[in-house]
């Protein structure tokens, strides 16, 4: 129930925390699937795999790849 003038009501700090709980799940795809680009403190910033290649370049890319997440990207020609 909201109070008078307020838009929001209080914070489920109970529904917060079961969400939150699912933190290790999420960075363990994240990290699995090489989408992170930089993860600190318990925040991250998650990039598709096109936006770090035209970020960083075809080899930063594959290094980072290769040595954070042990994902071979490169092309078999």
């Amino acid at each position: 129930m909201l109070l008078p003038g307020k838009e929001f009501g209080m914070v489920d700090h109970n529904k917060m925390k079961e969400m939150d709980s699912h933190w290790k799940e999420v960075m363990n795809l994240a990290e699995k699937y090489g989408f992170i680009g930089q993860a600190v403190g318990g925040t991250a910033v998650l990039l598709t795999h096109k936006n770090q290649l035209k970020a960083d370049g075809e080899e930063a890319y594959l290094r980072r790849q290769r040595s954070l997440f042990k994902l071979e990207m490169e092309a078999i020609i």
